[in-house]
């Protein structure tokens, strides 16, 4: 088995070397590993606990999930610039589909390259510290932090945790999962109104919450109490961030609530799994809104702020998500939002559906004038939209409308 060395420029083109200096990517490359692997190596088995991440520079991979289905990923392609694999443990057995090069980080590598130039990153100084190098700082600050683990990430709300523990548990019931929900009145009242909702149009009325989570199902309430939680996680004390935190809630409910109608119009989709995509697609912003409070220069600066935010909330998003255990599609979504022409493959995914949220809810805005033509991306001829112009997609959301309007209102309760 040979190693060799990477071309540092060839480093840029994976994400978690996006945001570093050429400093650090010249000791990455002469550093780090690179494998030359045959066909059909076994590089990473289904549940590891390996804390190794690894990113393919040559050839295919193929990923086999613990219910058997399999995907292929491609050298070159835009999934190919994440870590393969990345969660622990490992919810995918990887195997070289064809002869591939492979980039090994090792688990306090990145920390190490990092902290080889920090005292020279992105070349500032002291005395350099003004309005105009405050955002490389605040950058810099970002990346070694994230990557040391010491970046301050917002923790998954109490009730949303529990009872993602009480449903990992294969004997509990209706009534164990409505204790849970219990404990917050707010939020079981909120279950209650969506089991109630013209959303899902049941015949019985639930007049109380064991029916309510029972009529909805298990998997829808666990989504639903999960968005209902979310909220608060958009929170600051500083009044101009509050602000800032009211918009991006706002922003993120549009999504949610075009988000479930696109996937209850398009097969093989669950519309509340893409209604908690919608609402968490940004969550990185909020940590990074938080962080902002500790540097005024980029508080005064709308301009400084849009950078930082526009170079790290995806890589902050993936990282809380990580970190709330939460699966690999959502993750993408973090990673992958906005990337209009991003084509993995005929199948739409929840990137997609979200992505395709975005270009409605753009339609009449100044924004419309900064993205693609809904008809030129790949997600529009994906969907089910595809089978008509983007007029007549339109006029579908249109006639949406009403189910748009109720899906806001239920996630403003």
């Amino acid at each position: 088995m040979e190693t060799e060395v990477v071309d540092a420029k060839r480093l840029r083109f994976f994400k978690p070397f996006h945001a570093l200096s050429d400093k650090q990517l010249d000791y990455i490359s002469v550093n780090t590993q690179v494998l030359n692997l045959p066909k059909g190596k076994v590089i990473l088995e289904l549940n590891s606990d390996s804390k190794d991440k690894f990113l393919l520079l040559e050839g295919r991979l193929k990923l086999t999930a613990f219910d058997d289905s399999e995907m292929v990923l491609e050298a070159g392609t835009e999934r190919a610039r994440s870590p393969v694999a990345q969660l622990r443990p490992s919810r995918y057995k990887v195997t070289t589909e064809a002869p591939s090069k492979i980039l090994v980080l090792k688990e306090d590598f990145m920390d190490t390259a990092i902290e080889q130039s920090e005292t020279s990153a992105y070349s500032i100084n002291e005395t350099q510290l003004d309005e105009e190098h405050e955002e490389d700082r605040v950058l810099y600050e970002l990346i070694l932090e994230l990557q040391k683990g010491n970046f301050i990430l917002p923790s998954m709300p109490s009730i949303a945790t529990r009872i993602r523990e009480v449903v990992a548990d294969e004997n509990s019931s209706a009534v164990d999962i409505a204790n849970v929900i219990l404990t917050d009145p707010a939020i079981a009242a909120k279950v209650i109104k969506a089991a109630n909702s013209a959303l899902y149009q049941r015949r019985k009325k639930a007049e109380d919450l064991k029916t309510a989570v029972v009529s909805l199902g298990t998997k829808t309430t666990v989504q639903l109490v999960t968005a209902f939680t979310l909220k608060e996680i958009f929170t600051s004390k500083n009044p101009i961030l509050t602000k800032h935190m009211c918009m991006l809630w706002e922003h993120s409910i549009e999504i949610a609530a075009i988000s479930f109608v696109l996937a209850k119009i398009t097969p093989g989709f669950n519309a509340e799994h893409a209604l908690l995509a919608g609402l968490i697609h940004d969550i990185g912003v909020v940590a990074i809104l938080n962080k902002a409070v500790d540097h005024p220069l980029i508080m005064d600066s709308e301009e400084h702020l849009d950078k930082v935010i526009k170079k790290m909330h995806s890589q902050v998003g993936s990282s809380i998500l990580s970190r709330w255990d939460f699966s690999e599609d959502f993750i993408e979504v973090t990673e992958e939002t906005e990337n209009w022409m991003r084509d993995y493959n005929d199948r739409p995914d929840l990137v997609d559906i979200v992505n395709m949220a975005h270009l409605h809810s753009y339609i009449g805005t100044p924004r419309q004038r900064e993205v693609p033509i809904i008809d030129q991306t790949p997600a529009f001829h994906k969907l089910a939209l595809g089978q008509l112009t983007p007029r007549l997609s339109i006029k579908v959301l249109e006639k949406a409308k009403e189910k748009i309007a109720q899906t806001k209102a239920l996630l403003h309760l």
